[in-house]
């Protein structure tokens, strides 16, 4: 490993370097915390957690503590700290409790949708849960399958373009699975912003709306590791009330950052371009 304060004053002898370093903040280590949820998890799924040797960090049993209190929570903590751990458990917990308990999972992207349908497939079949339990509902599934998944699914997987198509057809298709709706997850919300996050916003205001006639209210469970202020984004995204997770607790390596400032030119009354300097 290149030792740090070497690195810097390599930098700072090359002929590009003209004071450009504007700041240096260094992030200590940070070790692991772990917590303890306030009610056990069903054997099969401790027995998982215990096989794979995983321990719940601090904000991961917070998180699902609050959830299964029934509060509408968002959890913000850093990329890889076990954010889809916290609902994956929940529902699964509920599932197995409840065989009926329903889920709707909502990814910005195809993409996204089908790598943690790929995770949390893997999930089930360690825990010898029917694969059947999950289904990704969108425009590349065939109609038979969709009618598959309509019928036995307990975690429907679809995105928003997906949500606005199928959304006419809630009522009669997807009456099972809107009458036994326990929790609706949220993942990477920082993508709903501008245009793009408002006309979303309007999108749950009428599913919402839809789930008033059966007298449904769902529990909400939203996810990012970069958003700045989630509670009043949550908040407004949704329409609810929500508790924050944002206590990261995981471990995480000693970090040195350097903020490098463009050089100004005189002449030009302009700053280099950032491409260039890069």
């Amino acid at each position: 490993m290149v030792d740090f304060d070497e690195f810097l004053d390599y930098l700072k002898g090359q002929d590009y370097y003209n004071d450009q370093i504007y700041h240096i903040e260094h992030i200590p280590a940070q070790n692991a915390r772990f917590g303890a949820l306030k009610n056990p998890l069903r054997k099969r799924l401790q027995r998982w957690l215990d096989i794979n040797n995983i321990k719940l960090w601090s904000h991961q049993a917070d998180a699902i503590n609050k959830i299964r209190e029934g509060k509408n929570t968002v959890i913000v903590t850093s990329t890889a700290s076990g954010k889809s751990l916290c609902y994956n458990l929940s529902v699964l917990q509920s599932i197995l409790e409840d065989p009926k308990t329903t889920a709707l999972y909502i990814f910005p992207t195809k993409a996204l949708a089908r790598d943690q349908t790929s995770v949390l497939s893997k999930m089930l079949d360690e825990t010898n849960i029917k694969q059947n339990r999950i289904g990704v509902y969108d425009g590349d599934v065939e109609p038979n399958e969709k009618r598959q998944i309509l019928a036995n699914a307990n975690i429907i997987i679809t995105n928003p373009y997906g949500l606005h198509f199928y959304l006419p057809w809630f009522k009669q298709k997807w009456i099972r699975i809107c009458k036994n709706l326990k929790y609706i997850v949220l993942d990477e919300i920082h993508i709903y912003r501008g245009i793009f996050g408002s006309n979303f916003a309007l999108l749950l205001r009428r599913l919402k709306r839809m789930f008033e006639a059966y007298n449904i209210k769902p529990l909400w469970i939203l996810s990012s590791a970069t958003i700045f202020n989630p509670k009043e984004f949550a908040e407004k995204l949704v329409g609810e009330d929500f508790v924050v997770i944002d206590k990261d607790y995981s471990p995480s390596g000693a970090k040195n950052v350097i903020l490098w400032d463009l050089p100004y030119d005189d002449i030009s009354k302009k700053y280099r371009s950032s491409h260039q300097e890069t």
